[in-house]
């Protein structure tokens, strides 16, 4: 990456790194780097940094929610979905330094994981402060509470099996296609008494929660 893509970068996150080797491993993805000299170590940090923000950011803003609310908010606003729009919104795949010719746009875990990574690279090169003016700028916040079957779909099951006292969804790993980073997965959800669904996705913990959206869908449709 030459020096004016990197300044282009900069402009878009509202912030010029002290140190820009910070914001380089921040973009390093594993199929060209290691993992410690990729995203994924900043990626570690990034989703706590993230978490803490949020909440912190949720709790000022939403002063009559109560816990359940916020925490639905919460759920709604770090899901991998959310991060994977606000990797489009600021065009981050064209800033990732990948194998030549991975189309990181059919990725949305990587690019989630990217933002995270990104996050903790402000976080450590300019502190808290910075990482809060990204998140608040490029975050939409208003919107009614939402629904868990669609923004927390394996908490959504679990709580409907626990209610009908059938205990806990067991999730099965069925298949993993391709290489890791253009992964496919596919994942089986069961509950007592049913039938498994089945889920998928660039990412074991993005193909649960496929399955469990698709288990919650025919629940309701039979409860209705």
């Amino acid at each position: 990456m030459n020096s004016g893509t990197l300044e282009s970068l900069q402009t878009i996150l509202g912030y010029q790194f002290n140190t820009p080797s910070l914001l380089l491993q921040a973009l390093a993805h594993r199929s060209v780097f290691t993992s410690n000299a990729s995203y994924e170590r900043l990626e570690f940090l990034g989703d706590r940094v993230l978490g803490l923000i949020l909440a912190r950011h949720l709790f000022l803003e939403f002063k009559t929610d109560d816990q359940g609310k916020l925490t639905k908010r919460f759920h709604a606003q770090a899901q991998q979905s959310r991060l994977y729009e606000i990797a489009l919104k600021i065009e981050l795949q064209k800033y990732i330094i990948a194998e030549k010719g991975t189309d990181l746009t059919t990725q949305p875990s990587i690019l989630a994981d990217v933002v995270e990574s990104v996050i903790a690279a402000l976080y450590l090169d300019g502190g808290l402060e910075e990482a809060e003016r990204f998140i608040i700028r490029y975050w939409d916040w208003q919107g009614d509470v939402p629904e868990d079957i669609l923004h927390n779909p394996k908490s959504a099951l679990q709580e409907w099996s626990e209610a009908h006292g059938l205990g806990l969804p067991s999730y099965e790993l069925v298949e993993k296609k391709g290489p890791d980073h253009l992964a496919e997965f596919t994942t089986k959800v069961k509950i007592e008494g049913y039938h498994p669904a089945t889920g998928s996705g660039s990412s074991k913990k993005l193909s649960e929660q496929d399955a469990a959206k698709q288990l919650m869908v025919f629940l309701t449709k039979q409860s209705s």
